[in-house]
């Protein structure tokens, strides 16, 4: 037999007991009045009305109008002439009893609307109370672990369901607590989580259980998933308020674990930081040891022919790691959001002569032609970081063409912005790779064994460039090889200096 059942004959049980309790007073009354006192039909009629007016408060409705009709057959038979019958001589006595029974069911009915309203605030109390505990345990639920079956134990727990179920919008997972969770229809808590039912959703009777009611589980237009419960339901505005509840602690659980992550990013951060310090300091210094070393054996001792080979090898190798270790600290400092630029009105020739100085070394077996537009406008950058995204872009293009290529470097513009353009020689860029070339780690098909490389300097450009608010963009050229090309802002009077 299901709860319910059991619940509404313990119900009528009730209701009968107290009906017969009811009639066991008025029978003492009437026997101590009427065998003992010979009370007037008058007083009786006020002690009975007020016998019923306390019955209907402190029992209910049925009680009092079970209370007000043996009342009136009391009144009736023991005290209104002709007395032990049933029988009313004088028609005013109609009257009296008539007028008794109306003031005795209006003034139960008034007293148990009182009562009722009474029950009702008791309810809503509880209801509240309940609620308070519901929010503080929702609130205070643990991040790390399954969100699902807290929120469904915590509900069932607080409000006396025999079950609860929560369905997770994002990821279709059910959570059960309680008893009876076989009665829950998955494909309705499902279907109401993806925001495909109406609210609420109720299926009144479940076999050997009871009531079943399933919600959605939203706040604002963000739904989060729905919740099942079997047992006793309560009012349509503390369903309500549970689902807003559990939204609402679910929403600050996403930004508990956000903040969580956050946390955990900024740590990264400062141990990346570390890190790089050390790659900067700790790395280089020993490898500007070992080239110079290596330098200086190569120029002041004599070898043989594969005694060089060796040392030259040595040499371009450390040349590489110090290349590399200075690619890795150049896309740390221009991280997309951190750039502290510095800027500057800056002649695009300069950057380019700049550039090409500091590239002396590694260029000086590669023919660079250099063609820059008269009468250029002045841009509006910093020096530092232009001048690293130009290098990365000529170091690109020199390590990616033949060496007896020409690297072909132009700029030219109009008095809104300036571009510059970095031709090579080299294989170019497969279509499908054009627009996936610029990010971080990402290495062309054609050249991914063929040349060592990171994949971080053309990333390190696209940030230092759109840092600038400028484009960069990169084309197969019709004859062969690829074209960087970048374009920046040219210096406003409105742009700060």
């Amino acid at each position: 037999m299901s709860p319910l059942r059991v619940g509404s004959m313990r119900v009528v049980g009730l209701r009968i007991a107290r009906s017969l309790g009811c009639l066991a007073i008025v029978a003492a009354i009437t026997w101590t009045a009427f065998s003992s006192f010979h009370v007037h039909a008058l007083i009786m009629g006020f002690a009975y009305l007020l016998v019923v007016l306390v019955i209907a408060v402190q029992c209910g409705l049925v009680e009092s109008y079970v209370t007000s009709i043996a009342a009136m057959l009391c009144l009736n038979y023991f005290f209104l002439p002709p007395r032990l019958s049933l029988t009313v001589a004088d028609p005013q006595k109609w009257v009296v009893l008539f007028s008794f029974m109306v003031t005795a069911l209006t003034g139960s009915q008034l007293a148990a609307s009182v009562r009722h309203r009474a029950a009702e605030a008791q309810a809503r109390r509880l209801e509240l109370e309940q609620l308070h505990q519901l929010s503080l345990s929702l609130i205070l639920m643990d991040t790390t672990t399954n969100l699902g079956w807290q929120i469904a134990t915590n509900i069932q727990e607080k409000l006396g369901f025999i079950a609860v179920a929560f369905c997770d919008a994002a990821t279709g997972t059910i959570d059960f607590a309680g008893l009876e969770i076989s009665a829950f229809d998955r494909d309705v808590l499902q279907s109401v989580a993806l925001g495909t039912g109406s609210w609420p959703v109720r299926r009144r009777k479940l076999d050997r259980i009871g009531l079943e009611v399933v919600v959605p589980v939203a706040l604002g237009p963000r739904t989060f998933g729905s919740l099942g419960a079997i047992g006793e339901l309560p009012s349509e505005a503390a369903l309500q308020a549970i689902t807003n509840l559990t939204a609402v602690a679910i929403q600050h659980a996403h930004q508990q674990m956000a903040l969580g992550r956050l946390e955990v990013v900024r740590q990264n951060e400062r141990l990346r930081g570390v890190l790089l310090d050390a790659l900067a300091h700790d790395f280089l210094t020993p490898l500007t040891s070992i080239k110079g070393a290596i330098s200086t054996v190569r120029a002041e001792y004599d070898h043989g022919d594969d005694e060089n080979e060796f040392l030259a090898v040595v040499e371009e190798e450390t040349d590489k790691l110090g290349e590399m270790i200075n690619e890795t600290t150049d896309m740390a400092r221009v991280e997309p959001g951190k750039l502290h630029i510095r800027y500057r009105a800056l002649a695009v020739a300069d950057l380019i002569k700049s550039a090409l100085e500091r590239m002396k070394s590694s260029l000086e077996d590669r023919t660079v032609e250099i063609n820059i537009q008269k009468d250029m406008s002045i841009i509006h950058g910093d020096p530092e970081l232009l001048g690293l995204a130009l290098r990365q872009i000529i170091s690109n293009a020199s390590k990616y063409s033949p060496p007896d290529t020409i690297i072909e470097i132009s700029a030219f513009g109009s008095n809104k912005q300036a571009t510059v353009q970095v031709r090579d020689h080299g294989p170019g860029i497969a279509s499908d790779e054009l627009e996936s070339i610029f990010e971080r780690f990402y290495r062309g098909r054609q050249v991914q064994e063929s040349v060592a490389g990171t994949g971080m300097g053309l990333s390190i450009a696209r940030d230092i460039i759109h840092a600038h608010q400028g484009r960069i963009w990169v084309e197969n050229a019709s004859d062969g090889g690829a074209r960087f090309s970048f374009e920046l802002p040219a210096l406003h009077e409105n742009l700060p200096l």
